[in-house]
């Protein structure tokens, strides 16, 4: 996982990115393609639990 890694934006449901959360100030959010309520830190950290996961499952090259 990089720095750059979208852990905020990313839609932990859909996995839709919603750009417009770059903004710190928004605290909350609506998918607008799941209608999933998102309270940002929450969304993040199972952002970021799931792509640790992933990463442990496929390595962080991406070849199985």
């Amino acid at each position: 996982m990089g720095r750059a890694f979208p852990s905020s934006q990313l839609c932990s449901n859909c996995g839709y990115k919603n750009k417009d959360v770059k903004d710190l100030a928004v605290r909350d959010w609506i998918c607008p393609e799941c209608g999933i309520i998102h309270d940002r830190d929450l969304n993040a950290s199972i952002n970021i639990k799931n792509e640790a996961l992933r990463l442990l499952t496929v390595g962080a090259t991406g070849i199985a």
